[in-house]
């Protein structure tokens, strides 16, 4: 029996924003929910796994951020109907549109907007979104007063509609002006292809990845190792006055077997 343990294992990917002037900086929590992990012989159209063969599936959530790169994030998968002689070129991973994230108070480590304000991360309400967080959580990017002075707490934040679904930018803390509309990338840096038509109907969203190297299965049990980091893994925006945004950037990501 072949099974396969998930070393570093993370699955990131998340809002790019078109606010190409925002800030990135560093987070203390970031929070990802994997569903479901696959390996595939090949990547097809889209986020299409070719000769899909799933190892891992139920909700786990790991801290990215209480990790180093290398460092065990958790086990997660069993590859023993995996057949011999098989090769696998790419992963696919389903991960939760929800990031619980919160900003460094450590000296040097603040997260700050494009124009120098320190922002940061507060607890999540439903008077943020002018309505309610179940309502609004795909399509509208909060503001939070910049500094307040107050320790970060931890804050929900999800992957925006994408494509036609346009996202509001909130203008005030409760939402009640807005700064137009903004609408997220299906673009990522460090995967192959993500899902490009994300609505309000779908909570999770699916991502591939290309293995560093194509892995044959053998009698010996691989080792896969996932390596990332988090970094620059927060973006901030200044709205206007003292007013900000923060939403998820998407982590460094690659995977080994061998």
């Amino acid at each position: 029996m072949k099974y396969i343990k998930f070393i570093s294992f993370f699955i990131l990917l998340l809002s790019i924003s078109s606010n190409v002037y925002a800030a990135v900086g560093k987070a203390a929590v970031y929070k990802v929910t994997m569903k479901q992990v696959a390996l595939c012989t090949g990547k097809g159209s889209g986020t299409t796994c070719n000769g899909k063969v799933v190892i891992g599936t139920g909700d786990k959530e790991v801290d990215v951020a209480s990790v180093g790169a290398g460092a065990v994030a958790g086990a997660y998968g069993n590859a023993a109907l995996l057949p011999l002689g098989t090769t696998y070129t790419h992963m696919q991973v389903t991960i939760d549109r929800k990031f619980t994230v919160k900003t460094s108070d450590e000296a040097g480590e603040m997260l700050k907007t494009n124009n120098g304000d320190v922002c940061r991360t507060v607890a999540s309400a439903d008077a943020q979104y002018g309505t309610s967080e179940s309502a609004r959580k795909y399509t509208h990017k909060r503001a939070f007063d910049e500094g307040t002075g107050s320790a970060s707490a931890e804050m929900r934040v999800y992957l925006m509609n994408q494509g036609a679904n346009n996202v509001t930018l909130c203008a005030a803390t409760d939402c009640g002006s807005t700064g137009g509309t903004d609408t997220s990338g299906s673009d990522c840096t460090y995967c192959a292809a993500m899902k490009s038509d994300l609505d309000s109907d779908d909570d999770s969203t699916i991502l591939i990845y290309a293995l560093t190297n194509p892995y044959t299965v053998t009698i010996k049990p691989p080792k896969v190792t996932m390596k990332f980091g988090t970094a620059e893994a927060l973006s901030a925006f200044d709205v206007g006055g003292t007013v900000c945004n923060i939403w998820a950037e998407e982590p460094v990501f690659t995977a080994t077997i061998e």
